[in-house]
């Protein structure tokens, strides 16, 4: 652990010593193989009263470096600016509060991180974003989370006076705090999002920069699922409630895919895939068993990486045709077929398809789900279904028909592009072969 921390303050010496973007980026990477050595056993930090890694928070830090590394890859043409100075302090602040958050276990620091990844997320969004209505997403992102936050915090002081501590290992609530349960749970499932306070994410996306909507889908969706994972033992009382968010999860995760298919931007297109994805993780958090919590961090792993490569492929194509408009972007397999194959492989990891991480992580939390209540097998069949549906339209929209006459696509793919895919993928297809890291 001290030469985790010795790493990551390492890049802040660089940074502070203005050296090149590129040596940020190598000490990102050199914290990966440091992470590997950390022992997850009963006698090695589990009983520490500031720092909680498990092998969850593990696979989240390591989610957390990887998607990072790839958001500066992508980001070449702002490294080349004047601006590349802010933008990599505005990156090293949000991988800091991501890694805090995923390892600290002392419930008001928690929560600190957990607000922290707002400033650079909002800095990004409105200093590097496409359009004026930047300004607009910004706002829904920043209120959205304000929301669900101030509660949240008047929630923590309540539990000190209630426990005398801030650790999670001592916690406790029994039935008559239902306003306390409703308040925790409330603030993560905004930030995941749940259906009805999910709208900020698809003007977020749509605004953002590449790299923005990267880390955005890749890791900041999953810092809902983590805080519901750390706290879900104060939940047992409240069955009623659980049951509701359950429900709440299926109905949204059907009504966004039925929203997927009448998208014509590809950016509000996987956003709201993500939307649908995370009422699975939702569902199955609330379930609360162990195999529905493993496939929980399965399909989060999955999601990160598969979403966050789909945001860059559509970076790709939006660099060259000027447009992310689904009528506009037609006949791409002409134009580009190496690029198809890499549409293919992203849509068909989407939607759950062999061999992908997406498909064991859906197989059982559909297992998990039946074992909570059989009467969900229909509406999961449909939100299934309706998963392949939307990843096929993107697909075939895309990459078939007749090439518009009013673009012309000059540059051809370069092999960094291919590269960035390859690392997106890659992860994807060899955590298929290693499930038993997650038993």
């Amino acid at each position: 652990m001290l030469n985790f921390f010795i790493s990551f303050f390492t890049l802040f010496f660089f940074y502070m010593m203005n050296v090149h973007w590129s040596y940020f980026l190598l000490g990102l990477m050199a914290i990966c193989p440091f992470l590997f050595f950390l022992n997850f056993s009963g006698t090695f930090l589990s009983k520490n009263m500031f720092i909680c890694l498990d092998l969850y928070s593990f696979q989240m830090l390591v989610l957390t470096v990887l998607i990072v590394c790839f958001c500066l890859i992508s980001s070449m043409k702002v490294l080349k600016n004047s601006t590349s100075n802010f933008f990599i302090m505005n990156f090293f602040f949000l991988t800091f509060s991501l890694l805090m958050f995923f390892s600290l276990s002392t419930f008001f620091f928690f929560f600190f991180f957990f607000e922290s990844t707002l400033l650079p997320t909002l800095y990004i969004i409105l200093g590097w974003g496409n359009n004026i209505e930047r300004v607009q997403s910004g706002l829904y992102l920043f209120f959205y989370t304000l929301f669900g936050s101030m509660p949240m915090m008047m929630g923590i002081f309540y539990m000190k006076i209630l426990n005398n501590t801030l650790s999670f290992n001592f916690f406790e609530l029994n039935y008559f705090f239902i306003l306390l349960n409703l308040v925790f749970v409330f603030s993560f499932l905004i930030k995941m999002p749940m259906f009805f306070v999910h709208s900020w994410l698809p003007k977020a996306h749509v605004e953002a920069p590449v790299s923005g909507s990267m880390i955005l889908a890749g890791v900041l969706l999953k810092m809902g699922g983590y805080g519901i994972y750390r706290l879900i033992y104060l939940f047992k009382y409240f069955q009623f409630f659980n049951s509701i968010w359950i429900f709440i999860s299926i109905w949204g995760g059907i009504l966004t895919s039925l929203i997927c298919i009448r998208q014509v931007d590809l950016k509000c297109l996987v956003a709201y895939s993500s939307v649908s994805h995370m009422a699975m993780v939702i569902m199955g958090f609330f379930v609360f068993t162990k195999v529905s919590m493993m496939s929980c961090f399965m399909l989060m792993v999955a999601h990160g990486l598969c979403s966050s490569g789909l945001f860059y492929l559509i970076n790709v194509i939006y660099e060259r045709s000027g447009t992310r408009s689904l009528f506009l972007n037609k006949g791409l397999m002409s134009v580009f077929p190496s690029l198809s194959m890499w549409w293919f492989i992203l849509c068909s990891f989407n939607m759950a398809s062999p061999p992908s991480l997406n498909l064991m992580s859906e197989i059982f939390l559909i297992c998990s789900s039946f074992s909570w209540s059989f009467s969900l097998i229909s509406f999961l069949m449909f939100l299934c279904f309706l998963s392949a549906v939307y990843n096929l339209f993107l697909f075939t929209s895309c990459n078939h028909g007749y090439i518009n006459s009013n673009l012309n696509y000059f540059n051809s793919c370069y092999l960094s592009e291919f590269f960035n895919l390859f690392l997106h993928i890659f992860p994807v297809f060899l955590m298929f072969l290693k499930l038993e890291l997650y038993f």
